[in-house]
């Protein structure tokens, strides 16, 4: 009786030992994961960090080696940050007027893309015509195609109808997105088809069924494709360089690339505040609505 007692006893020690042993391992590997991790994130980040700093410095400091800010203290390091750079970018090669560009072009496109991807993946979710499925596939075809080839078609369409040279040929371009639609149709489709009948029944036409019923409830997916447009529209130097020769339409990053041009005195430190420019919207709008992309996102592609 004793000796069993005492077998027990030792099994439960010893599977206490092993759990003790097996907190402690997954304890250090989650540090180390966390570890690694940091580093990576910490060398992704170093760009933009140096972008940053070099940004408010004068034109001397951009350059030296080591950086300024580690050549002393930070709080040290710091006097010598001004405006100057930001004050030569908006005086000289009015980049404001840039940002304002970027700005509308950017907002417009959103919203254009949004409103046409939404209304062709409604029709291709839930109406019923002929070629339906050919169209679909024949529409992401034109996802294989390089963006090269679709440069001549684009110049003569813009000719042809008087929009070359304008925001608004440039925001109509944007606006046909074959992924926008695929991302909205696969959100679609997970929707219940009742919503549908349910409102079809109640004497609503498809308009109406799209605009109440379909938009308010599909917020996931148009943010996903909002964030994916955003940043696409936004960072866009190709198709903007074509279609915009007026400088008072150029957007940000054509300023950006005529900053860089210059071949005798570059102000470096005017292009690193244009650079900054440039990455730090984005990056603010990310991670204001990094919540809403991942769940658009995730949702769309599990439909």
């Amino acid at each position: 009786m004793l000796s069993s007692m005492h077998t027990s006893l030792e099994k439960k020690m010893d599977a206490a030992l092993l759990n003790k042993k097996s907190r402690f391992h997954r304890k250090t590997l989650q540090y180390i994961g966390m570890v690694i991790f940091g580093l990576i994130a910490f060398i992704y980040l170093t760009p933009l960090l140096w972008l940053f700093d070099v940004s408010f410095r004068p034109r001397i400091e951009i350059f030296q080696v080591p950086p300024k800010i580690l050549q002393a203290a930070p709080w040290v390091t710091f006097r010598s940050y001004s405006f100057a750079s930001f004050k030569l970018a908006l005086q000289k090669y009015q980049v404001g007027q840039g940002f304002l560009n970027s700005v509308f072009v950017t907002a417009c496109g959103v919203i254009v893309t949004l409103l046409v991807c939404s209304l062709a993946a409604y029709a291709f979710a839930f109406l019923k015509f002929r070629g339906r499925d050919i169209i679909f596939m024949f529409i992401l075809s034109t996802m294989m195609l390089p963006m090269d080839t679709l440069l001549a078609p684009m110049y003569r369409v813009l000719r042809t109808l008087g929009l070359f040279n304008k925001h608004l040929g440039l925001i109509l371009l944007y606006g046909a997105s074959a992924f926008g639609v695929f991302l909205i149709r696969q959100f679609y489709v997970r929707l219940p088809i009742s919503l549908i009948e349910a409102a079809v029944m109640d004497g609503a036409n498809k308009l109406r069924i799209w605009w109440q019923i379909i938009l308010p409830i599909s917020k996931p997916a148009l943010s996903a494709l909002a964030i994916y447009q955003f940043r696409l529209i936004w960072n866009d130097f190709l198709i903007p360089m074509i279609v915009l020769r007026n400088r008072t339409l150029h957007t940000l990053p054509i300023k950006l690339q005529v900053m860089d041009s210059i071949t005798i005195a570059k102000d470096y430190d005017a292009m690193m505040a244009t650079g900054f420019l440039a990455v730090f919207v984005p990056i603010v709008f990310f991670l204001i609505y990094q919540r809403q992309f991942m769940e658009g996102l995730s949702g769309s592609v599990k439909g």
